[in-house]
């Protein structure tokens, strides 16, 4: 089905029809790549970003929120920025945290 339509719009284009047809249906095209590569990449970021936090997160729970460590903060920070409006608190993200990464 891809071929066919990628045909179809070479044979279009050859055509001499205007530009505008050959743009939007190459961003049909690349929309479910470009969906990959965003969501890869917010993956990516994230996993960067709360992996170094685990023993943090760990300490936040167990002191039942009284130890806040630096790398526990950064994620936090970062966790807050991201995600407006954030969805778990930070005893909810500590345990994610912990048990995610």
């Amino acid at each position: 089905m891809t071929v066919a339509l990628l045909v179809s719009i070479n044979a279009h284009a050859s055509e001499g029809s205007d530009d505008s047809y050959n743009n939007s249906m190459l961003s049909v095209l690349m929309a479910p790549t470009y969906t990959v590569a965003g969501t890869t990449g917010l993956t990516m970021l994230a996993t960067n970003n709360f992996k170094p936090a685990k023993a943090d997160a760990l300490a936040f729970i167990g002191s039942d929120g009284d130890i806040r460590g630096a790398q526990f903060e950064q994620a936090v920070r970062f966790y807050r920025t991201t995600y407006a409006p954030p969805l778990m608190n930070d005893q909810q993200l500590a345990k994610a945290i912990v048990t995610r990464f």
